[in-house]
């Protein structure tokens, strides 16, 4: 009986020898890992510190069907041994999708090739022993294009692993595209033996970092980006991306300047309204929530997510780093909205993406005072590249046109009957005085642009159409209706000496004023406008033309007034408020025959005065033409 109980413990000793190797893993990674890359150790989990070990690869770019060298070791200058690891090629859109294959391995009896999801997708140990950093060559998939990340599980020891080691994105592109080959940066195994090499160098320019949901906007996926030529900047206030793989559609939207939301939305034209948006909302408790919603053509509630089914979307990743609001999410293929049917494979749609810093309430977003902004026409959302946004001519036309009208022709045509009546006595032009004569014109072309520009908005934003918290548009309609009224009240006014004539001078003064000073708030109020897109110092050159034209106003005043000195008795009459309340009996004292006094001098102001506002109208209507010219220089100087 002894030598049976003996064979027993034996026995049951090699099967724990052989349990424990099992648990160990060391012939390399469990089928089980192939997905979670989790190497199964019971109750071990993974590391949260920072991994001691890289993945780096020999491009950041490879073509379909080509190779490409993958290098897996510690970080440089601190060299830790591998143990045990799996190493995948994961899509970035996709991330459970493994793809590619592993062609040959630095040394079989420490590394081996598995077929995890497809052929040889895989690599992983083939012994817990020490390894130095290992090299492997993999092939690019011929039927994928797209952004690919190398991700490895790596232990240590057996109670010591790291989760998630990750190669930068590597660009699968199309068989003709060039493609530069760059050597992969060392990975350490071995301290450096020796004295450091001393080298002297000059500064290179560091390439900048594009986000995530840039890459593959140029062949993989459709973006559409605000303001205009952000997307190869990556300075885009808000975008969104939509990457389409078989029947799923996956969308990215990102809005920068710490936004509370941004949004993407489906519409079939390029007015908000009638559209089926997908929010991505920073909640007051710091997490992020999707939601969808149906917006409504400028009326209550504008916008409400009751109204839209939520399960057609589902949440992939979300963050919020640097003030910059990201979700990433899918959508079904095929949704009803509003008695409406989205079907994103079949129908073209506009892309409209906004973002805003407000909530109306605990279910609305606030008004979009971050971006706003739509594609020019419809859009198949399974194509790729940098979609174009709608034209905005008629935008920049009726800010062109309000500044030569505000800014340019009525300051002259006030400045003019203000102050030169009593100059170019005696000359005339069309049968009236000279002042009046360009009075009229400049008036008469303020009404024109004023009111052609008032259509073009009015056409482009298709109605009345309010701005958020900034005034603009009621202080613009007020001023648009000042000046329409006042040409007919000229076209009634009374005859010179009659009763009712004080009463026209007094309105058509208090209203022709009241326009202008309204004009020009309104274009102050413009630039806080985020359609309108002008840079803040904006501001300064508009302050900058206001005090100009006081002081002109001043210095004239005072020549005015010394020139009232000059006459004897009764004073000239240039002041139009004395004319406003018909003095026709003071009038007729002064000799009229002559310029009044300094009538030089102020022709001399008027010649520096008009050509310093031309080239404040110049500026300003350039700025508007060119607008986002501030993002355009950033882009240039590399801000």
């Amino acid at each position: 009986m002894l030598p049976r109980k003996r064979n027993r413990g034996l026995l049951a000793l090699a099967l724990m020898l052989l349990v424990q190797s099992s648990e160990q893993h060391g012939s390399g990674a469990p089928p089980g890992s192939c997905l979670d890359q989790l190497p199964r150790h019971p109750d071990i989990e993974p590391q949260t510190s920072v991994p001691p070990y890289v993945v780096v690869t020999s491009s950041s770019q490879v073509r379909q069907g080509d190779k490409l060298s993958v290098t897996i070791g510690s970080q440089p200058g601190a060299p830790v041994p591998i143990g045990g690891f799996i190493l995948q090629a994961r899509q970035v859109q996709n991330p459970d999708t493994i793809v590619g294959k592993f062609l040959t391995v630095p040394d079989p009896e420490d590394t081996q090739i598995i077929s995890c999801r497809g052929d040889n997708d895989t690599v992983t140990h083939s012994n817990p022993k020490d390894k130095p950093a290992q090299t492997f060559l993999w092939q690019a998939p011929t039927d994928f294009l797209g952004g690919i990340e190398f991700r490895a599980t790596v232990a240590q020891s057996y109670a010591t692993f790291w989760k998630n080691v990750e190669s930068p994105v590597v660009e699968v592109v199309t068989p003709d595209t060039v493609v530069t080959t760059t050597t992969a940066p060392a990975t350490t195994q071995r301290p450096t033996v020796g004295p450091p090499a001393v080298m002297e160098s000059k500064p290179k320019a560091v390439p900048i970092q594009l986000d995530t949901i840039y890459q593959g906007c140029a062949d993989t996926k459709l973006c559409y980006g605000v303001p205009q030529n952000c997307l190869n900047a990556g300075n885009c206030k808000a975008i969104v991306a939509i990457f389409v793989a078989g029947d799923k559609y996956t969308f990215e939207i990102q809005g920068t300047d710490n936004p509370k939301y941004v949004a993407a939305a489906l519409s079939m034209d390029n007015k908000m309204g009638d559209d089926s948006a997908m929010e991505c909302v920073r909640n007051d408790n710091g997490r992020v929530s999707l939601f969808t919603s149906w917006t409504y053509p400028k009326v209550e509630p504008f916008v409400r997510r009751s109204d839209s089914p939520q399960d057609i979307v589902q949440l992939l990743e979300s963050s919020v780093i640097d003030g910059k609001l990201y979700c990433k999410f899918t959508r079904d293929v095929e949704s009803k909205v509003m008695g409406q049917t989205f079907n994103l494979a079949a129908t073209k749609y506009n892309l409209m993406v906004v973002s805003g810093d407000s909530m109306k309430d605990a279910e609305r977003v606030g008004f979009h005072s971050l971006a706003y902004e739509s594609t020019g026409e419809p859009l198949a959302l399974s194509s790729v590249g940098a979609a174009a946004g709608a034209s905005k001519l008629l935008l920049k036309l009726h800010g062109s046109f309000m500044i030569a009208a505000w800014l340019g022709s009525a300051s002259l045509g006030i400045l003019l009957a203000r102050y030169f009546r009593q100059t170019w006595v005696g000359k005339q032009l069309g049968g009236k005085d000279i002042w009046f004569a360009y009075h009229r014109m400049l008036m008469v072309l303020t009404w024109l642009l004023t009111v052609t520009g008032f259509i073009l908005i009015l056409v482009e934003v298709g109605g009345w159409s309010t701005t958020g918290d900034n005034p603009h548009a009621i202080t613009g309609i007020v001023t648009v209706v000042l000046c329409f009224i006042q040409p007919i009240g000229a076209y009634f006014r009374p005859h010179p000496g009659t009763k009712k004539r004080p009463i026209f001078n007094w309105v058509h003064w208090l209203f022709g004023n009241a326009a202008h000073i309204l004009g020009i708030a309104t274009i102050f109020l413009a630039v806080y406008l985020q359609k309108a897109e002008l840079p803040p110092w904006s501001v300064f050159v508009l302050a900058a033309f206001v005090a100009f034209h006081v002081i002109m106003h001043v210095v004239l005043s005072l020549t005015v007034c010394v020139s009232e000195g000059k006459i004897s008795r009764s004073p000239v009459n240039v002041f139009p408020m004395k004319d406003m309340m018909g003095q026709q009996r003071q009038a007729s004292q002064v000799d009229r025959s002559i310029d009044a006094p300094f009538s030089s001098f102020r022709r001399l102001l008027l010649g520096i005065y008009a050509p310093i506002i031309l080239i404040f109208v110049v500026a300003m209507i350039c700025l508007v033409a060119l607008a986002p010219i501030g993002d355009t220089y950033n882009t240039i100087m590399g801000a």
